[in-house]
């Protein structure tokens, strides 16, 4: 897979995540009900360890492309996946590269589950809410090859223009 993303790892379409909304609220019929506020659903869980991170504008807005090594599971089928780059949502992708640039060369390892929380006043009906599932730290094997290989420092990355919508942290859920 060239690159591990919502799109790709489980095919999330907008349809496809509103299915399994109507589904985990028991809907089995051929006209959609109303989802009630708040119902989430698990669609990923994406574990790795980021190496590098560049971040790009298109049409659809920023994006922080992470490099490394990934691997993700499509909770709805079990189905994984494995890439060597990876695009997250843009705040959780941000605060990774950020993270990165930080910890000047050493890999950062992370791991989320990455939901859909119903939400009507939304233009998808939905949100994404992003758990970690491990506390996100740097690693000491990238700094260890680089010393190995005696390169001192990691290319240094430019910092992303601008900031990210919202303030930058991942919606939670309340049980």
């Amino acid at each position: 897979m060239r690159k591990l993303t919502i799109k790709t790892c489980g095919d999330f379409t907008v349809a496809k995540i509103k299915r399994a909304l109507q589904t985990a609220a028991g809907f089995t019929g051929e006209k959609p009900n109303d989802i009630p506020d708040g119902l989430t659903v698990d669609l990923l869980k994406v574990a790795g360890e980021s190496t590098g991170a560049v971040t790009a504008q298109t049409d659809k807005g920023e994006y922080t492309k992470l490099s490394g090594s990934f691997i993700g599971t499509d909770m709805t089928t079990g189905e994984l996946y494995q890439s060597g780059a990876c695009i997250l949502l843009q705040f959780v992708g941000a605060q990774l590269g950020a993270a990165l640039l930080s910890n000047k060369g050493s890999a950062v390892e992370f791991a989320f589950l990455i939901q859909a929380k119903s939400k009507a006043s939304s233009v998808t009906g939905y949100e994404f809410v992003v758990k970690p599932l491990m506390e996100s730290k740097p690693t000491d094997s990238m700094a260890r090859l680089m010393s190995l290989a005696g390169i001192d420092s990691a290319p240094k990355l430019s910092a992303p223009e601008g900031k990210p919508e919202g303030d930058g942290r991942a919606v939670k859920s309340k049980k």
